[in-house]
């Protein structure tokens, strides 16, 4: 026979994995009403901690793994992705909701291995590392889903093959 502190836990552990399934089925169905996840009518705007604090965006957590639209604002640039990684570090570091030090943040971009906090959060390079990720529409090349994951050149007018199904000219293609 199970003792009391045998059941109690198993009644725990259960309730747990009730109120995650029944979340993550209540989330899939009307994710619209989270202030969290995906906008897909921002014209490629990311919204995250770190487009919050540089503009104040409101932080929708775009960019990160956890939601089901992961990458649809999120572009990532191999080549790119330190250095936008220091500058999202940068502005987070010194500026509040779009309110800052501008001068800091220059000093800041300029020589990072002055902030350990910056070379740290920074060290490892991934498309899963939200401040290495970059609003699609700051992104000028074609993604090769490889190296750039989900970019779209806005500089070009036409849909091309590799652009992410958001960009202006491929929406609906």
């Amino acid at each position: 026979m199970a003792s009391a502190e045998e059941f109690i836990w198993f009644e725990v552990v259960f309730s747990l994995v009730v109120a995650l399934v029944i979340f993550f089925i209540f989330y899939q169905n009307f994710s619209s009403i989270f202030p969290v996840g995906c906008d897909s009518t921002n014209g490629g705007l990311l919204y995250n901690q770190f487009t919050q604090a540089r503009y104040g965006y409101p932080n929708k957590l775009e960019g990160t793994p956890l939601f089901r639209c992961y990458l649809t604002n999120a572009c990532y640039n191999q080549a790119t992705a330190n250095q936008t990684c220091i500058t999202n570090w940068c502005y987070y570091i010194n500026f509040k909701d779009g309110v800052g030090n501008q001068q800091a943040v220059q000093a800041c971009i300029a020589n990072p291995s002055a902030y350990p906090k910056v070379v740290q959060n920074c060290a490892v390079v991934s498309p899963s590392n939200t401040a290495d990720l970059m609003s699609c529409s700051d992104s000028t090349i074609v993604a090769n889903n490889a190296t750039q994951i989900q970019n779209c050149d806005l500089s070009v007018p036409y849909c091309i093959a590799g652009d992410a199904p958001w960009c202006p000219p491929c929406i609906g293609q």
